[in-house]
């Protein structure tokens, strides 16, 4: 008697994964995924300033450069990002320091720039 409801219990519940809607994806889903991976943008400049945020005091770092053309730009550096030396090898940000040369990929949102990544060139 106890396997027999098992059995029907057992039954019911894979029974039931039949019957499971998938959530449909819309296009605009899609699309702002797209639009996201094409907003990425890539700057090659020289390091002029570096600021260390301070959590605490809610204060973000920022990485203000130079680029070649001689515009100045500022980016937005949350913890976590790649940031890697000549070498290839992972560095803190406290370690690029004025006028080194550096490859930015940074996407642009809510009117700010926030890298993704920081490649230090020589």
């Amino acid at each position: 008697m106890r396997k027999t409801i098992f059995s029907l219990f057992a039954l019911l519940c894979v029974n039931s994964l039949c019957f499971a809607q998938q959530v449909p994806v819309s296009k605009t889903a899609v699309s702002q995924k797209s639009a996201a991976s094409a907003a990425t943008k890539t700057l090659a400049a020289k390091v002029d300033a570096v600021t260390i945020g301070d959590p605490m005091k809610g204060t973000e770092s920022e990485l203000a450069v130079v680029a070649n053309d001689g515009g100045k730009s500022s980016f937005v550096v949350k913890s976590g990002i790649s940031i890697t030396g000549k070498d290839a090898k992972a560095i803190s940000l406290s370690d690029l320091k004025k006028e080194d040369k550096v490859t930015v990929e940074y996407v642009t949102k809510s009117g700010s720039k926030k890298a993704i990544s920081i490649k230090l060139v020589e």
